[in-house]
């Protein structure tokens, strides 16, 4: 890679941290930020939860890096997370809180996608994966900003201060995206500007049978994870009885896991293949799902399982990036706004799935690990069978 595409990708890097601290700050604070609005903590987890759906909005958003460019999008994007957090600095109000929050969401999910596909197009296929292992190390690094300056800026002050934060935090981001990022090449976008609507582009991905598949993955394996997910903490308190210690463990088991899950996919990836090391860390986690409801005989052993567990679907989920970065070559944006959406379906679909089979069950754990097994089973049997390992094969 050239300083040009290093400067590029650095800025792009800083500018994803800054977006993910936006979604990762309220998490650990839901009581504190009620209490200062005067509503309970479930309104905020509610608000928590409507933000979550919205990635559902994802391919609405496919074509306008199409057709605008992708560099004016994400800065785009960025200055619109700027102002809202700005409006969220100047006015401590609840309705102005939600709507600066599913604002958030919005830029996000037009900004992933976005710098998936940029990515894409610098990058060459065989050195794809390390980098895109290196952009998703923000998601984990968000979360050591996020928390200690939220929970010291709630301390000292008040919720107002952390927008603040985030205003100066965005608008540097964006400020350092302007000055690095080099614009895609001139004849790309022309190329590219043909496709202009959702619907044409809901059109382009259905036509592709690998990118159909690519979704249908991302579907079984959100949801496989989100089953397990939902369920886990209420298992681990009826087999352990220590609610407070295995969520805090847990919290940090989560956050290693992210990490070590995405320095596989840095070291491994490029070396043994994207789809190889998303198989692996797929049927990985399904065996996970499958034996973890049987390790109730001893705390340590458990969270170990869910330890590794974490480790395989985060190696299975962003390893899969650059191979569906190179489905649609063409139209690199739009696959990753519709993998987006996939992946927002899964969880929603998954979240509602396990919640119904706890409810039928009366809590039988083992039946829950099975589903979700299973769909993971059959998410690393449509990797296996009908996503081609350099994107672009055809069967």
């Amino acid at each position: 890679m050239n300083n040009k595409v290093i400067r590029s990708i650095f800025a792009i890097f800083l500018a994803r941290l800054a977006i993910n601290v936006t979604r990762r700050f309220p998490y650990p604070f839901v009581s504190p930020i009620g209490e200062s609005f005067g509503v309970s903590a479930v309104n905020i987890q509610n608000v928590i939860g409507l933000t979550n759906g919205a990635g559902l909005l994802s391919p609405l958003f496919g074509t306008v890096s199409e057709r605008y460019g992708k560099k004016t999008v994400m800065i785009g994007a960025l200055l619109m997370m700027t102002g809202l957090s700005a409006l969220g600095a100047i006015f401590a109000d609840y309705a102005v809180f939600v709507v600066v929050m599913f604002g958030f969401v919005v830029g996000k999910i037009i900004y992933d996608p976005t710098f998936q596909a940029y990515i894409g197009d610098v990058i060459h296929f065989s050195r794809r994966a390390r980098v895109m292992g290196i952009a998703e190390l923000s998601w984990a690094l968000s979360l050591v900003i996020a928390a200690p300056v939220a929970g010291f800026l709630l301390d000292v002050s008040t919720l107002q201060a952390i927008f603040a934060f985030l205003a100066v935090l965005l608008g540097t981001s964006a400020f350092v995206f302007w000055l690095l990022v080099e614009p895609i090449d001139q004849k790309i976008r022309q190329r590219r500007l043909r496709i202009l609507s959702p619907l044409s582009a809901m059109r382009i991905v259905s036509a592709h049978p690998p990118a159909v598949f690519a979704l249908f993955f991302t579907i079984c394996l959100t949801a496989s994870h989100e089953i397990f997910y939902i369920n886990y903490g209420l298992w681990m308190e009826d087999s352990f009885g220590l609610i407070l210690t295995a969520l805090g463990a847990v919290t940090i088991v989560i956050a290693a896991a992210e990490v070590i899950g995405e320095f596989i996919v840095i070291t491994l990836a490029d070396r043994y293949g994207a789809k190889r090391t998303s198989m692996c860390g797929m049927l990985t986690a399904a065996i996970c799902f499958l034996i973890i409801p049987n390790l109730s005989f001893s705390l340590p052993v458990a969270m170990f399982g869910i330890f590794v567990m974490f480790i395989c679907v985060e190696t299975a989920i962003v390893s899969a990036l650059p191979l569906f970065s190179e489905i649609l070559p063409e139209s690199r944006a739009i696959m990753m706004s519709a993998n987006v959406g996939a992946h927002s379906l899964g969880r929603m679909a998954g979240a509602a799935l396990g919640a119904l089979i706890y409810n039928f069950s009366a809590g039988n754990f083992l039946l829950i690990g099975l589903v979700a097994g299973g769909l993971g089973i059959l998410a690393f049997l449509v990797m296996l069978r009908f996503i081609p390992a350099s994107g672009t094969e055809t069967h």
